[in-house]
């Protein structure tokens, strides 16, 4: 099915009123494939239609000429041809109901502009009629929306991404992977023009790959082909416009405040107007980046000229120490993981579920208007909490659906799920906890309040005194010490706590409540007792079980631990793969206490940062501020995580540190024990202090996580250049399956045994390397590629990073290489990018003196 079939059915109501319609839309957005399907639909009703196409620098009526070939070319003088053009026309629209149907309507020459306004004025023809989206457009251009009238104009949008994945599917004629739709729909920017050009250079040079029934992309999606695709884009902008481009593609995602220094408001604004750069925000500060993000790969493919290299220097000379990297994104290839989602079923599963929601949502509303019950509208309002819905359908069933009639149990869930739909809408919480006491006694005064006690533990803070009351609760029989023990283990658990949490759940029974909503919490217990590995088996065990049942929340709840659980063993890839299905669909978890959406997003981003995919973190960022109301007490769940982690980015190690240190300190004063000590180690692993490192390591040890402790031993053994320490700490990371790690600290354990002339220490622990690379559970390619990344290093990168093992300082780099500190410190930020080093310490071991 055509992508944008719901957009063609509108323009035929449009015409079918007697509305002329304006399209448009990017270069390559698909103008002329949408205009082939209105036309096609006109014709079905039995619309006669005319199409014309605008040609730049055309002669008078070509546009008509060549789309009346019937008419003949005037021989005898100008004169004749005029006539003969306008006559035919006026037949064939004067016959019937008719339209006319105009593809780069901006490039109409003149005179048929002249003929195509005279036609739609007497005879009342509607136009269909495309244009390039263009800022600067002169007051005195002809333009339809001026023209015609009545007039509506339509604007192209860019694809989503499962709109992508469904065209990639009918393109290559198969099932598409979801690492593929997902890094062709962010090459594309979601223009389904370049979509299919990535799709079939791909195919033609082998760049994807089919295996059984299902398109794999490989380790590079671009070839020499695609630069004709985004040449006919670049080169219809002059140089000025090109070179700007190029600029901001070198300086990677940037405040709009840098943007504008860099290139000039007014070009800034000119290439917004162009469709060329688009804004995502973080917080409060917006950023900007090229658009189509495959321009980036065009420029970076380009050969070093010149021309680049006067680029590098003007960029550097106008943000110094502020201009960032190019976004690169190495080839990374997804592994098989604990069976959480086999990549190759997540392209049906997401059709799957998407059209299962589609029915459903026709299917409950139904079935509620035939009986507004209790039951009915629990069904139809709990479904909508899973996905996109119409608010004006949750209204609906909220003030329509009679608040008696079913059970009491039934009663009390539906005031729930009412509280959820306003968490959604940041309704205030007096409001909220109004929907909760409804209008008459339940008999569950201590559900209730434990509820209440819960949406203050999500929104405010985790209090002794709550959860002192908490536990009280919980001690209860029923549905009230049901309700009460979920709130606590949720507390216990981002509160610090995990043991308790997990004792917790022995004492309670697996049905009502529990069996709901325990699943999630129960992963979230083992993550943050620091057993990363029983999450995730946990997750792949649940997972399978929400898909057999279609659980969409469950779906999303399970995909987060499994995430975080491969994001604590630092195993990026494998996060990514993890959460590709939520990543690919339309899946909400607003039905539950403590939602993770928003989490979820900020940890996809987090892995695509880590794994170099760079250029995926302002999607899934932007994805993740669309969640509206869901807790900050979650790891990575705070309203203020992708602000600290946009600054790895383009900030130096130390104020990513102080980022990250910031947020953790506001979590602690709330009571988020657990995110704050993950935002401390993400602090400590970027801006390596050993004394703080030292003094915080009881702390970390108190929260019962072993890995963590193992990446904090690690840092300080490095530190300290203990090779017997770092292989210890090694192997605890490899018996937690954070083999990433392991294998990086095995390595440096190797260099350091060396130094110290044991030559028989280090064979010993290349063995051990050995064997982790030859077990079932190796460490990932992306791993091994970071070890070997000095093959990547540029001459003047390997320069620097001797001169670091030697202990020198940035101006003393800068003075013996003759360079700015500013360069300097450039080329640094580019070496910790290709090498995964977080400190000079490791930087210097990349050194070949070494």
């Amino acid at each position: 099915m055509y992508t944008r079939n719901a957009l063609v059915q509108r323009i035929v109501r449009y015409v079918v009123d007697g509305t002329s319609v304006s399209v448009v839309g990017q270069h390559w957005s698909g103008r002329t494939e949408l205009l082939k399907h209105v036309n096609a639909a006109l014709r079905g009703i039995g619309l006669a239609t005319l199409q014309l196409r605008g040609i730049e620098h055309a002669r008078p009526f070509e546009a008509f000429r060549l789309a009346l070939p019937a008419v003949p070319h005037a021989r005898r003088g100008e004169s004749e041809g005029p006539a003969d053009v306008t006559r035919v026309v006026a037949e064939l629209l004067g016959e019937g109901p008719a339209a006319v149907l105009v593809d780069d309507i901006d490039r109409l020459d003149e005179a048929s502009w002249v003929l195509l306004e005279q036609m739609h004025k007497s005879l009342g023809t509607p136009i269909i009629a495309t244009a390039e989206a263009r800022g600067g457009i002169d007051p005195e251009e002809k333009i339809l929306i001026r023209r015609a009238e009545p007039v509506v104009k339509l604007t192209l949008d860019e694809l989503p991404l499962d709109a992508v994945h469904d065209l990639l599917d009918a393109r290559l004629g198969g099932q598409v992977s979801p690492s593929l739709s997902g890094r062709i729909h962010m090459k594309s920017g979601g223009l389904p023009g370049f979509a299919v050009a990535f799709a079939d250079t791909g195919r033609r040079r082998g760049r994807i790959h089919r295996n059984g029934e299902t398109w794999h992309d490989g380790t590079e999606l671009w070839s020499d082909e695609l630069e004709g695709a985004f040449e006919s884009l670049i080169f219809r902008y002059p140089e000025n416009v090109r070179e700007s481009l190029e600029l901001l593609v070198l300086a990677g995602p940037i405040p709009v405040a840098q943007a504008a220094s860099l290139i000039g408001q007014e070009e800034l604004e000119g290439l917004e107007g162009r469709g060329l750069v688009r804004l995502f925000r973080v917080g409060a500060s917006p950023r900007v980046t090229v658009n189509p993000p495959g321009i980036s790969d065009y420029f970076r493919h380009r050969p070093e000229t010149v021309r680049s290299l006067r680029l590098r220097e003007q960029l550097e000379e106008r943000l110094g120490q502020e201009a960032t990297f190019g976004l690169a994104e190495p080839p990374v290839l997804p592994r098989q993981f604990a069976d959480v989602v086999a990549q190759s079923e997540v392209p049906f599963l997401a059709r799957a579920f998407s059209d299962r929601f589609d029915a459903d949502l026709v299917r409950s509303w139904e079935a509620w208007r035939a009986e507004p019950a209790l039951r009915t509208g629990i069904r139809a309002l709990e479904l909508r909490l899973t996905g996109p819905a119409d608010p004006e359908e949750v209204r609906a069933i909220l003030a329509e659906t009679p608040s008696s009639g079913g059970s009491v149990e039934e009663q009390l869930f539906f005031r729930y799920l009412h509280s959820r739909w306003l968490v959604t809408q940041e309704a205030p919480l007096a409001e909220i906890e109004a929907a909760l006491h409804g209008d008459g006694d339940l008999g569950h005064p201590a559900a209730i309040e434990a509820l209440i006690l819960g949406l203050h533990a999500e929104r405010d803070a985790i209090g002794s005194d709550a959860l002192d009351r908490i536990e009280e609760l919980a001690a209860m029989r029923g549905v009230d010490g049901q309700i009460a023990g979920l709130i606590l283990i949720a507390m216990h658990a981002l509160g610090g706590s995990s043991a308790r949490a997990l004792e917790e759940f022995e004492r309670l029974d697996d049905s009502g409540w529990v069996a709901r909503f325990a699943s999630p919490l129960r992963g979230l217990a083992l993550i943050t007792a620091g057993q990363p590995q029983r999450a995730l088996e946990w997750a792949s065990a649940q997972l399978t079980i929400a898909r057999e049942r279609f659980d969409r929340s469950a779906i999303v709840a399970d995909a987060y631990i499994a995430v975080m659980a491969l994001l604590t063993m630092s195993r990026y890839a494998d996060a990514t793969a993890a959460g590709s299905l939520v990543a690919s669909g339309r899946f909400q978890a607003a039905n539950l206490p403590f939602g993770p959406d928003r989490a979820l997003m900020n940890a996809l981003a987090l892995a695509a940062r880590r794994s170099g995919r760079s250029g995926a973190v302002a999607t899934l960022i932007d994805r993740g501020e669309g969640y509206r109301g869901r807790s900050d007490a979650l790891p990575m769940g705070a309203a203020g995580f992708p602000a600290a982690m946009v600054t790895e980015l383009e900030g130096s190690p130390e104020e990513i540190g102080a980022a990250y240190r910031a947020l953790a300190e506001e979590l602690r004063a709330r009571g988020y024990t657990f995110s704050a000590a993950g935002s401390t180690i993400l602090a400590l692993l970027v801006d390596f202090d050993p004394e703080a490192a030292a003094a915080k390591r009881d702390r970390v040890a108190g929260m019962g996580s072993a890995v963590f402790l193992a990446y904090l031993d690690a840092r300080l053994a490095h530190h300290a250049e203990d090779p017997i320490a770092l292989v210890g700490a090694a192997r605890r990371l490899q018996a937690e399956h954070a083999n990433d790690s392991a294998l990086k600290y095995f390595t440096a354990a190797v260099r350091l045994f060396r130094e110290h002339g044991r030559e028989d220490a280090a064979g010993e622990v290349r063995e051990e390397i050995a064997a982790l690379m030859a077990s079932e559970d190796p460490a990932t390619p992306s791993a091994l590629s970071e070890l070997e990344s000095s093959l990547g290093f540029t001459q003047r990168e390997r320069e620097i990073i001797d001169l670091v093992a030697e202990g020198m300082n940035n101006p003393e780099i800068a003075a013996e290489l003759s360079l700015s500190v500013r360069t300097v410190e450039t080329h640094l930020r580019n070496i910790r990018r290709k090498s995964g080093a977080l400190d000079r310490d490791e930087i210097g071991g990349f050194s070949g003196n070494r």
